[in-house]
């Protein structure tokens, strides 16, 4: 069972999913692009289990939490500046991060800059250093315009479709995924539940950014979660990343591609272990 806070983080009103609130040894997890803190349910209820507190929030424009009022917010920098916020609220001095996709970039950029002293481990699912063009281009095309259903059983089957990536899943486990990360408009229908503004920050006409710089200063334990049909994270940039990391603790994931779920006990138990070590 978890709780629910809104906290402010920089004049926005965050909302946060915690779980052991009294612990001391504390677990950020953040989520990709589109997605929102739930998706870490099942990795956080095992965690809680093991006596962590866990922290999952909801990033600006997504799920429960504030939305911008200019789509320039919708930026790493401006999310680098209400994790440190969120934790500042919480007294976390010492965390480790997992992190999905967005979420292993923002955990990559504060390991090796604002929250370097902080993080002591470091959890990457599915994201690297570099992103194919024609990938991302595909993830902003869905997140940009992602449709109205008149019906949540409607929707539930566009997320199935859309998420089928993830991995496999139970009905009821796709049922509340589409549960969580939905909204009802004034018209009734249903969306998922984001600001369709949060891809503006994305611009195919400049460069793309590179974080293989940053990947090289980590200097904590690291793993990387790789989902073996991912066209995010192919696997010629994973092996760039073990050549350049060779330490770093790898976890390929059959059947799935972006992003494995972490929702499994295949996926889970070898993160607990990598925590607990």
């Amino acid at each position: 069972m978890f709780e629910q806070d809104f906290i402010v983080c920089n004049n926005r009103e965050i909302h946060v999913r915690i779980w052991n609130r009294n612990a001391t040894e504390t677990v950020v997890c953040w989520h990709g692009l589109a997605r929102t803190g739930g998706d870490f349910i099942e990795l956080a209820d095992s965690l809680a289990e093991q006596g962590y507190r866990v922290i999952a929030p909801d990033t600006i424009g997504r799920g429960l939490s504030q939305w911008a009022d200019d789509s320039a917010e919708y930026e790493v920098p401006v999310y680098l500046n209400h994790v440190v916020a969120l934790l500042k609220h919480y007294s976390i001095t010492q965390c480790t991060w997992v992190g999905t996709s967005m979420g292993g970039i923002l955990g990559l950029v504060a390991a090796t800059s604002v929250l370097k002293p902080v993080i002591n481990k470091l959890v990457i699912n599915d994201i690297g250093p570099e992103i194919p063009a024609q990938s991302l281009a595909r993830i902003i095309e869905y997140v940009g315009d992602f449709p109205e259903f008149g019906k949540l059983t409607e929707f539930e089957q566009r997320i199935r479709q859309l998420y089928a990536p993830f991995g496999e899943r139970t009905d009821q486990q796709w049922h509340q995924m589409a549960v969580q990360c939905s909204r009802r408009l004034d018209n009734g229908h249903w969306v998922s539940h984001y600001d369709p503004n949060i891809v503006k920050q994305f611009d195919s006409s400049k460069p793309a950014v590179t974080l293989w710089p940053l990947f090289e200063l980590i200097d904590v334990p690291m793993m990387l979660v790789h989902g073996l049909n991912s066209d995010v994270l192919p696997i010629s940039i994973v092996k760039k990343m073990r050549d350049v990391k060779p330490d770093m603790d790898y976890l390929p994931v059959e059947g799935c591609g972006h992003a494995p779920g972490l929702h499994t006990y295949a996926q889970i138990n070898p993160v607990l272990e990598f925590i607990r070590a």
